[in-house]
């Protein structure tokens, strides 16, 4: 039986990766000098993956260089070419998202921290890592601005003395609660709002007209983009999805390439995978928000892959 191609490339390139990693420890021995040239003169596939591989181990070996770099720079220019050195590198390491607006927020987490916050008319929300929110409660509306990140709201029910709207507003659109509790995650341009209890209904804007809404009920969520597309309620796994609440993220066959990007919410190095062929296997499992190592290490022994940390900068899935 032959192996399927995208087997063969992975298998590749994680030959590939174990040589790369072999070499940078240490002298290699008469013995393992040959099987490394008969490897890489195998096949031109086997070049072009030590070659990628390489490239990648280069790129992420920033760690002592930035340490020297720091003595000879004031702290301004240290945060300002720490940050975009790198963001060019695509490491997504630092702060993650930056923007003007998070330094204006009422109510911040930094990465890797979920905090509750208590608000002045007895609703409640959850915030998740790297979050904003805004809060602009006026005596017409209890609006609550979500600048980036995601949060859980259990929202103070209208009555004869509140009679005031709960709307969370974030890239252009809004969710008004029309029950007690749902979930807001802005993930770049894109909003996605989860209801776990009674229903939201969930707008849009075009050109600052409303442009269409739907009611979301329980159980359900519903994707909007900052052009005013609005996308169909569907189906999910609420609970799963709002885990996040109590420490835990649930994936139940999820794709690797999704289950890394979430453990990335919660570190500040990164987890990144040397094919982008894996990214398309299988998960499920249940993690917790704090041991974001722990997770990688039951998801390669799960998979049969490695890994391997740079510096504390990354972590490489091969």
């Amino acid at each position: 039986m032959t192996d399927s191609t995208d087997d063969q490339q992975d298998r590749i390139d994680a030959e590939a990766a174990e040589w790369v990693i072999r070499l940078g420890g240490g002298k290699l021995t008469p013995e393992e000098k040959r099987a490394f040239a008969t490897w890489r003169l195998a096949s031109s596939l086997h070049e072009a993956a030590f070659q990628r591989a390489s490239s990648l181990w280069s790129d992420l070996d920033v760690g002592s260089r930035e340490k020297k770099a720091r003595h000879r720079r004031t702290a301004t220019h240290v945060t300002s070419a720490g940050i975009a050195g790198l963001f060019v590198l695509g490491l997504g390491i630092g702060t993650g998202w930056v923007e003007p607006g998070r330094w204006l927020a009422d109510y911040t987490t930094p990465v890797g921290e979920i905090r509750t916050v208590h608000l002045a008319d007895g609703s409640m929300a959850v915030m998740d890592s790297h979050t904003a929110l805004s809060v602009r409660y006026t005596a017409s509306e209890r609006r609550i601005v979500l600048i980036g990140g995601e949060a859980y709201f259990t929202v103070a029910p209208v009555t004869v003395d509140e009679r005031r709207p709960f709307v969370v507003e974030s890239a252009g659109g809004t969710s008004t609660a029309l029950g007690t509790e749902f979930m807001v995650a802005r993930e770049g341009a894109g909003v996605d709002t989860t209801v776990t209890e009674h229903s939201v209904r969930v707008a849009t804007r075009d050109v600052g007209t409303l442009h269409r809404s739907v009611i979301v009920e329980e159980g359900q969520s519903v994707h909007y983009g900052r052009d005013g597309t609005l996308g169909t309620p569907v189906s999910v796994p609420a609970a799963s999805m709002t885990a996040w609440r109590n420490g835990q993220l649930v994936f139940d066959n999820a794709t690797l390439s999704d289950v890394i990007g979430r453990l990335n919410h919660y570190r500040r190095g990164r987890i990144m995978l040397m094919s982008s062929g894996l990214g398309a296997r299988r998960v499920s499992g249940v993690f917790s928000c704090t041991d974001t190592d722990g997770a990688v290490t039951a998801i390669t022994r799960q998979l049969a892959l490695r890994s391997v940390s740079v510096g504390g900068l990354a972590t490489v899935i091969y």
